[in-house]
């Protein structure tokens, strides 16, 4: 353990020791955090099985939100590789809730470390098929859980791209991931994970958070848009590229992922006809 380590660290690390002996399991492995230090996750055996042991904590007024119940929520989606939730618990620390559940492991590792891909990936088609008919598996199946709303939807495109954005498209809102890029993705065998914010939202929007991440590996992003370009070359594709692009950069304005603004730049303004036309700007 670092002796330096955030308090935010040290209060997760104390959650997963306390969701482990809650739900009976023992961990095995050096404890991984999730985005901005939200979760913490760790190999473990719980009944003689290896599993993912998986904590958080959130104010009590945030645990109504989809991302606290997500990945147990998604037992409800059938025909799709991703893992199961085994086991739940939840207790209450005031002023915080703390949750912790096992999940089943997922038998192949993730495409990337990082959610923006970095390196070339050779993956085969019966991959890339299964990862069309799985999003197409998804979307299939109704849900009321809400991930994006048509009023923020509108609401940030427009203040992002201002006039150069035709807002007057028809959208067709279905059940999504919502979070699909190549750290949510193992390879060979497909697993998708991380379920924690999937719902309904523009149809086409997993389609376009993958290729989004994939600009810097001009290969990859070639193949994601090769695959999926009938829901991306459509005025409804190019708005869920746009939000991508939208939600991306304001990650950037952080600190994230800072090669992949100008690739996103270059990318919106093709989408907006902000430049003349060429190939897609895979770089």
């Amino acid at each position: 353990m670092d002796r330096d380590e955030s308090e935010q660290r040290l209060f997760l690390r104390q959650v997963l020791a306390d969701g482990a002996a809650r739900l009976g399991a023992e961990p095995t492995g050096e404890p991984v955090f999730g985005w901005r230090d939200r979760t913490i996750g760790a190999l473990a055996i719980r009944r003689g099985e290896a599993v993912w042991l998986r904590a958080t904590g959130e104010h009590r007024e945030w645990t109504g939100d989809r991302m606290w119940t997500g990945n147990q929520d998604a037992a409800a989606l059938t025909g799709v590789a991703k893992p199961t939730v085994l086991a739940r618990s939840e207790w209450e620390e005031p002023p915080v809730v703390l949750a912790a559940e096992v999940m089943t492991l997922a038998p192949e590792p993730v495409c990337s470390s990082t959610p923006e891909l970095r390196k070339e990936l050779d993956l085969p088609d019966a991959w890339w098929e299964q990862l069309a008919d799985s999003l197409a598996r998804i979307e299939a199946q109704p849900s009321a859980r809400v991930s994006y709303s048509e009023k923020n939807f509108a609401y940030c495109l427009h203040v992002r791209f201002g006039p150069w954005v035709d807002l007057d498209v028809s959208l067709t809102w279905a059940t999504s991931h919502c979070d699909l890029h190549w750290a949510n993705l193992t390879a060979p065998g497909l697993t998708i994970l991380d379920w924690e914010t999937w719902g309904r939202a523009p149809q086409g929007i997993d389609a376009a958070t993958l290729y989004c991440h994939s600009l810097l590996v001009p290969k990859t992003a070639r193949k994601v848009y090769e695959v999926f370009r009938d829901t991306l070359d459509t005025p409804a594709g190019k708005l869920a590229q746009l939000s991508v692009i939208d939600h991306l950069l304001s990650r950037a304005a952080d600190g994230e992922h800072p090669d992949l603004v100008l690739p996103l730049h270059r990318l919106a303004d093709q989408l907006l006809n902000r430049r003349p036309e060429g190939d897609h700007p895979c770089i």
